[in-house]
């Protein structure tokens, strides 16, 4: 090594041979051939470092690094030696070493659990006089390696914030209908905040706001500090037809808000994510206005599928019919060609885009490579990309640090690495998580080099400090570890070796976070013995250090963790679902679809009978399910459930609540129910007459009969707003389709009468449902509007394209309609005076039922076809606006099909939704399931698209009783409590589900279903 010294010194002789005669061969032309005597060489040292390289985990408490000093030409000082400018977090001791040749002497390096992640040199400067020498040492930080790379939520985790001052991520979990606040410490779960239909997330430039896009017509803004939620509702439609849901959002330095308007039902390249315009809303002005497109805007040409922004606030990208950026301190817009910023000529689109810090860098990938560029679109270089890059649930972001571009790629999930300053692609991280629910993200990254993804119904982390797996040669990748699927239930306390029909070698595997030997080249594995009861997660690490994950894939002993339902009949056994580990394993299914269970099961004490396996809970884990009737029991009770295996014996405690003893009146040919609330009295329509039930004593009362000009056919009654008129709707007259009424007196003072339209028939033959407006109007949907004061029909102002339902409030000052079997999902507000209607459209819904809230302030608009099982709700308020909807428990599923009567409780706070088997009770806020009703019969389910829409279903005055049509007559079940003040039952949430929209996935709601077809026959 030459020192800084030594390079001196040589300089020095050479200038003095420059000036003094007789040196090395002299001046030219001198002719003096005199030699110089040879100088002495100077004195110096040279400095060894072991090791050279160091690599700290954060939270290293120390490294030790030997420092030597070796002396030259005589050097015989003494040396100070110092370690120079660490990265945040590195610390060494001693400060410095003073050495003398010959001499070793020790730093002790060690890294704080929040140190920077880092890959870098670090100087050490040794110093003697005038003498200095420079080496280095390679230093890498790593991020703290995780024992728990995944850990369960529950719902679905599409989009992220990390918030770096609060050390906390905020995750939108529209599955649950919750911003979920974990922890970016030990990744616990700190609150669960209702917010309705979450998707994108933003921090407002204040630091302490949050706002979040929706799959709904509003925002919503969060305060971070006390959680508070504040909706922003806006209605808005795209082409003029069809509303607008503004699912990501960028907040921007000027205080306004970037939003996709996605209109709901149109695809794009990603339909939950893009959009056709892009919508402003000033947050203080709070106005909204529509950004993008511009009128000239060719139709068809814009769609924007998604945002991104830098970390300042000042510049935000998007790339639709161009690309796009946004400068906030100018509020203006600059942009250019796609193929600009996606060389050559955009040739498969923009798949993603995203900012750094400070504005100064954006990457572009396309399916292909990645393109990064300045802020003025000059292209600073590009790589080329491993294999495919998909737009759709995927994400494009840069590290904290702005060093590394990572691009998510999913099925199964992978982050690439790209170096943001040589433009290499450094190769990819496993963020798997097996069964795959389909839905994944990159959600966020933290300066501590956590990656945080949501997946598989959870939120998975990836270690950024581990070196990237390099990509495969031959183009394709990014390629991942593969955890084998091992299909392992256990006894307690004990071992066992399973046979692995796809070899691993390589491979390190743990079991809950025991090691699993891996034995005979990969074909066999021993998973460690347990003794703790319940299911765990697999992890399988490759050589590189790469993991994937099996969730839930191995259970121990027997472990019930949720029932299906928490209220239940003492009388009628209906099949209910108890969800679990350990209840039976794959050889005891046999060949039987749904063999006999080999245990046994009680509730209470008491015998379940007719118990049978189901398969596996969620295909791909160790969850699964038995169905079983259940046995009587006594009102007030709340038994627990034990249940026996050849794995155990364990119990679910307190697992339900019988209710008090319900009574089912005996009749026939009930169609519909009304509550009398101003004679306390209920209405059950039949096909000539109407019933009346006295609910104090539950006996029938002398019925309304129709008149004998009453021959046609009645599907449904509605009570006057001032209760001194039943109209029963239906087809009579001379051919026997055209709109007829027939109007009773509930005290039997008047005669009825019956009235027919007279006009034609052909736009009228579809009249299943009507309301009553405080005027004394019958609005009959489609087309018509009958006075009960002048006895005469007229054309309704809005003209109904399909069949629609109609319901009002109990004083007729509201009014809302929605379409039935139709694609466009158009729902209607109806002025009671004008009955003029304003209406709006969705692209993806129809409706099967409709109920409005006493007071008229919202409305439901229910999708419970006949085809399926469970309902999808879709919660407006009184501006037609699409504000939420219903997110299913993980563990309480429904199994049956929708039954129409869907209801508000009389102070509003809950929805009550029948099914087959059962009701149940939404909480109208924030569309989570309150309670699980089982009845003690089948209800009266909906037959669609043909025949009534007519409510099967009522509830008394206090919100207590609730009357159903059912199999034998009419069901009658008395409450523990009102509906208004039912205490929400806490599911379960710890364990994934797929089920968001139960009846559009093969899953356990099919299985439920096939189950309950079974029991019916």
């Amino acid at each position: 090594m030459v020192t800084r010294e030594r390079r001196l010194s040589i300089a020095g002789i050479g200038l003095l041979c420059l000036i003094a005669t007789g040196c090395g061969g002299g001046a030219a032309g001198s002719g003096d051939t005199t030699q110089s005597p040879p100088q002495p060489p100077t004195p110096t040292f040279t400095v060894s470092l072991s090791p050279a390289a160091v690599t700290l985990a954060q939270g290293s408490t120390g490294q030790a690094v030997q420092v030597s000093v070796t002396a030259q030409n005589g050097f015989a000082g003494s040396v100070s030696v110092t370690v120079g400018t660490l990265p945040s977090g590195v610390g060494a001791s001693p400060a410095s070493l003073s050495l003398t040749p010959g001499t070793v002497g020790t730093f002790t390096l060690s890294a704080s659990s929040t140190a920077a992640v880092v890959q870098q040199p670090i100087d050490v400067d040794a110093v003697a006089g005038t003498l200095s020498v420079d080496t280095s040492l390679q230093l890498t930080v790593t991020a703290l390696a995780f024992p728990d790379p995944f850990h369960a939520i529950g719902g679905t985790l599409v989009h992220g914030f990390y918030d770096e001052s609060r050390q906390l991520l905020f995750a939108a979990n529209p599955g649950l209908n919750e911003l979920d606040v974990i922890s970016g410490q030990d990744f616990s779960v700190k609150a669960r905040v209702p917010v309705p239909q979450p998707w994108g997330v933003d921090q407002m430039a204040d630091g302490e706001t949050l706002v979040i896009g929706t799959q709904a017509q509003e925002i919503i803004t969060v305060n971070e500090n006390t959680l508070a939620v504040t909706q922003h509702p806006y209605s808005a439609s795209g082409g003029g037809f069809y509303g607008l849901f503004f699912p990501n959002v960028v907040a921007m330095a000027n205080g306004k808000v970037l939003i996709i308007g996605a209109e709901q039902g149109i695809d794009s390249d990603d339909i939950l994510d893009g959009g056709q315009y892009l919508y402003e809303w000033d947050s203080n002005a709070n106005t909204f206005s529509q950004f993008e497109p511009s009128p000239q805007t060719v139709n068809g040409t814009w769609e924007t599928d998604s945002l991104a922004r830098s970390a300042d606030h000042k510049w935000a990208i998007f790339s639709a019919d161009q690309f796009y950026l946004y400068s906030s301190d100018s509020d203006s817009l600059a942009s250019t060609s796609l193929n600009t910023v996606n060389p050559p000529d955009n040739l498969y689109g923009v798949r993603g885009y995203a900012i750094n810090a400070n504005g100064t860098e954006i990457a572009v990938a396309s399916a292909t490579q990645v393109t990064f560029l300045n802020q003025s679109f000059a292209v600073l270089g590009s790589t080329s990309l491993p294999g495919s890059f998909q737009s759709a649930r995927t994400s494009v972001q840069f590290t904290a640090d702005g060093s590394t571009l990572l691009l998510q790629y999913d099925l199964p999930l992978a982050i690439e690495e790209v170096n943001a300053s040589t433009f290499a692609a450094l190769g990819s991280l496993s963020g798997d998580v097996q069964p795959d629910d389909n839905v994944e993200r990159l959600l966020a990254t933290d300066a501590e080099g956590h990656a945080y993804v949501g997946i598989s119904n959870g939120l998975r982390l990836v270690n950024l400090g581990q070196t990237a797996v390099p990509n495969l040669a031959d183009g394709f990748g990014p390629d991942v570890p593969t955890c084998p699927s091992l299909d392992a239930v256990l006894p307690l306390n004990t071992s066992q070796q399973v046979q692995n029909f796809d070899p691993i070698p390589g491979y390190s595997i743990y079991v809950g976070g025991m090691p699993a030997s891996v034995l005979d080249g990969g074909n066999e594995i021993g998973i460690p013995a347990s003794s703790t009861a319940g299911p765990v997660d697999v992890e399988c690490e490759d050589a590189s250090g790469d993991t994937s994950v099996l969730a839930d894939g191995v259970s121990y002993g027997l472990s019930p963790i949720a029932f299906s339902a928490n209220l239940l009949p003492p009388t009628g056994n209906p099949l209910a679902y108890l969800l679990g580990v350990g209840f039976y394993d794959s050889t005891e299914l046999g060949y039987d679809t749904n063999p006999p269970f080999a245990g046994s099961v009680s509730v209470g004490g008491q015998p379940a009978k007719n118990a049978i396996t189901l398969g596996s809970f969620w295909p791909g884990t160790a969850f699964e399910d038995l169905a079983f009737n259940i046995p009587n029991g006594s009102p007030g009770e709340s038994p627990s459930i034990q249940v026996s295996s050849s794995f155990g014996s364990a119990t679910l405690p307190a697992a339900a609540t019988y209710y008090p003893t319900p009574t089912i009146v005996p009749a026939t040919g009930l169609l519909q129910l009304v509550y009398d609330t101003h004679r306390n009295l209920l209405y059950a329509l039949k096909a000539t007459e109407v019933d009346v039930l006295n609910p104090t004593t539950l006996k029938w009362q002398p019925p309304l009969p129709f008149p004998a000009a009453a021959t046609g056919t009645y599907n449904t009654m509605e009570l006057t707003p001032d209760g001194t008129k039943l109209v029963v709707s239906g087809e009579g007259g001379t051919n026997g389709t055209l709109p007829q009424l027939i109007v009773l007196d509930p005290d039997s003072v008047s005669p009825a009468s019956v009235f027919t339209y007279p006009g034609n028939s052909f736009f009228y033959a579809s009249l299943e449902s009507i309301a009553i407006t405080e005027f004394n109007t019958v609005v009959m949907p489609p087309s018509l509007v009958f006075d009960l004061s002048t006895s005469t029909f007229a054309p309704l102002p809005v003209f109904y394209s399909y069949f629609g339902v109609v319901r009002a409030t109990p004083d007729g000052s509201h009014l809302y309609s929605a379409l039935l079997d139709s694609s466009s999902g158009e729902v209607f507000s109806i002025d009671p005076a004008t009955l003029a209607a304003q209406t709006q459209s969705f692209g993806e819904l129809f409706w099967s039922d409709l109920a409005v809230s006493p007071d008229g302030s919202q409305f439901a608009a229910v999708q419970a076809p006949p085809y399926a099982v469970g309902d999808n709700v879709g919660f407006f308020n009184s501006n037609l606006q699409y504000l939420n909807t219903n997110a299913y428990p993980n563990f309480s599923p429904p199994d049956d099909t929708g039954v129409p009567g869907a209801t508000y409780s009389p102070g509003g706070k809950v929805l009550v939704v029948p099914l087959g088997d059962s009701i149940e009770f939404w909480d109208a806020v924030q569309g989570t399931l309150r309670a699980r009703l089982m009845t003690p019969e089948e209800l009266n389910v909906l037959v669609f698209p043909e025949g009534p829409v007519a409510p099967r279903l009522a509830l008394d005055p206090t919100g207590q009783t609730i009357y159903a049509i059912s199999a034998s007559g009419l069901t009658v079940i008395n409450l523990p409590e009102p509906l208004d003040q039912i205490s929400p039952m806490q599911w379960p949430l710890t364990v994934r589900s797929s089920d968001q929209q139960p009846w559009l996935h093969g899953s356990i709601t099919s299985r439920m279903a096939a189950m309950r077809s079974k029991s019916r026959n």
